[in-house]
């Protein structure tokens, strides 16, 4: 719109205004301008002292006082538009976590006190055989005296023979199935030579030498015993077999 035509629209609305007034608008303008008003975009001022009157764009126009005209809207920028929206309050700063102290546990001085744990005991004899059984019997301990060393022995467990050690120098006793001092055992893996037949002692030797023969020691008497023909004497089942089958000791001969 011209200034023309708001100066014709001013015409008709002050034919048609009876008393005049002022503006706070015009408030530091020059008389005889036009200045936005405050209450709409599409409103203006014509300030001319107490004269001053208001005025309204057509529909649709906006009062663009850049130009002192009326503009299409979208073409006019009017700081009435900008609604100061509430900012977005600050975020209230969080509040730090209180790091929870835990006490320090003071170290106890002396140990706790653990209440014995009740076990059971169960008081099995070791049974010693020649080979270890295929399956395990829960009710018996399986030992077998070491055919290489007096020292050493085996434990059965499921059908394997795992090898043990006799500590302190203590000889396997076959008879007992326990570790026990060597002059108590006589290992048959030792020179029968030098076994010794003691006055408490009843023990049987094999012969160093000819595997027919054996020593039998009763009360500290050595006496030279024979097994019937084609038996040997067996080292591990410290009895007569027959001779095919007897372990006897080191290279004793078979006769």
């Amino acid at each position: 719109m011209s200034k023309y035509l708001v100066y014709l629209c001013l015409g008709l609305l002050w034919s048609c205004q009876i008393n005049a007034d002022t503006f706070e608008e015009c408030e530091g303008a020059e008389d005889e301008t036009f200045v936005q008003s405050w209450e709409s975009c599409q409103s203006y001022v014509y300030c001319q002292g107490e004269d001053s009157v208001k005025g309204e764009c057509g529909e649709g126009e906006y009062f663009d006082a850049a130009t002192g005209e009326c503009d299409v809207a979208a073409n006019v920028q009017c700081f009435l538009d900008e609604v100061d929206e509430p900012a977005d309050p600050e975020p209230e700063p969080e509040a730090e976590e209180e790091e929870e102290i835990v006490p320090a546990t003071p170290r106890p001085t002396d140990p706790p006190t653990v209440p014995p744990t009740e076990v059971d005991i169960l008081d099995i004899a070791p049974v010693v055989k020649p080979n270890c059984p295929i399956s395990d019997d829960p009710s018996q301990v399986i030992l077998m005296a070491s055919n290489e060393s007096c020292t050493n022995y085996y434990l059965c467990y499921h059908g394997h023979a795992m090898e043990m050690h006799c500590p302190n120098q203590l000889y396997f006793n076959s008879v007992s199935g326990q570790c026990d001092y060597p002059e108590k055992v006589q290992c048959a893996l030792e020179d029968p030579r030098s076994h010794k037949c003691l006055p408490h002692m009843t023990e049987f030797f094999p012969h160093p030498d000819n595997c027919n023969y054996f020593y039998y020691c009763i009360k500290g008497f050595l006496t030279l015993q024979q097994c019937p023909f084609y038996y040997g004497w067996d080292i591990e089942r410290r009895s007569c077999v027959q001779i095919s089958v007897a372990k006897c000791y080191g290279n004793s001969r078979r006769i």
